[in-house]
């Protein structure tokens, strides 16, 4: 490998004739940025570096240190990064070969991957040398193939998804805010279903035990809106209605009005609570438990 002459690459193609300096001229103004990047990941994902040669205005692909071309070419001098990211034309010979480099550096590393894994997995062991390096070797492998195979980088993406959401907050129900209205008033509502229907199940004894099964053996109140109750609360469209059951499930009233308003969740949960819970004060034809 030589060292740089005094002119730039860019001089030494503009001198070489009008041609070639109008097509630079011409390049310039219309190189695609999209395939510049492509060449750019094509090379990392090879693991190859840029390069002039002395007889060829076209860049090629060498590894790192090399003398040569992996076209075989003899190198010139190494583009530096600020160079690499404005190439936009590419040997031919270099860009197969760098393809095929880069697929089977992409098995390589899908084997080392499941081999460190397998490794991490075995005896699990911070403490282990060796475990700290298979853990080391699978972080590498795995960012890899994260940036350039797409079944792994899927895959990776699919899991952080499945982790985040299973670590992510549960998103409140319709019944999760009734529930915790009907509590700021002293009472307890429990969720519960039946043949599709979801509703929230309440004593009609306000002082009756925190036992989601003890309304179903005792006066109580079925609360459902539109004959659910387990929707998200941002999905909350059909107002919530209350209807009052005999200690054997009968159904025994219909308590309050028809509400045929629009409210969201919160305001129709407060409504329905405040409505039920001065209902059940006001009654005095509670069956008996």
């Amino acid at each position: 490998m030589t060292d740089s002459p005094a002119r730039t690459y860019a001089e030494r193609l503009a001198a070489a004739s009008p041609v070639a300096a109008a097509a630079l001229a011409l390049g310039g103004l219309a190189e695609p940025s999209d395939r510049k990047a492509q060449i750019v990941r094509l090379g990392d994902r090879a693991g190859l570096v840029l390069v002039h040669s002395p007889d060829d205005f076209d860049p090629h692909f060498a590894r790192p240190d090399s003398g040569t071309a992996v076209c075989a070419q003899q190198v010139y001098r190494v583009l530096n990064a600020e160079q690499a990211a404005r190439v936009s034309v590419l040997c031919t010979a270099c860009e197969r070969a760098a393809e095929a480099i880069g697929r089977a550096r992409i098995d390589e590393m899908r084997q080392a991957a499941n081999e460190a894994g397998a490794r991490v997995r075995t005896d699990p062991n911070p403490d282990d040398p060796e475990w700290q390096a298979a853990l080391e070797h699978l972080t590498v492998t795995l960012a890899f193939l994260s940036k350039h195979d797409p079944v792994t980088s899927e895959a990776i993406n699919s899991a952080a998804q499945e982790i985040a959401d299973e670590l992510a907050p549960a998103k409140p129900t319709e019944g999760d805010v009734l529930i915790a209205q009907l509590a700021k008033l002293g009472r307890r509502a429990y969720p519960g279903g039946e043949g599709g229907v979801s509703y929230l199940i309440m004593a009609v004894d306000p002082d009756a035990p925190d036992d989601p099964t003890f309304p179903y053996g005792h006066p109580h109140v079925l609360m459902y809106a539109g004959e659910q109750a387990d929707r998200p609360a941002s999905q909350h469209r059909e107002p919530w209605s209350a209807h009052l059951h005999g200690a054997d499930g009968d159904y025994v009233a219909t308590i309050g009005a028809n509400f045929s308003g629009r409210l969201d969740a919160t305001a129709d949960a407060a409504r329905c609570a405040r409505e039920v819970d001065q209902w059940l004060r006001a009654f005095h034809g509670t069956p008996a438990a």
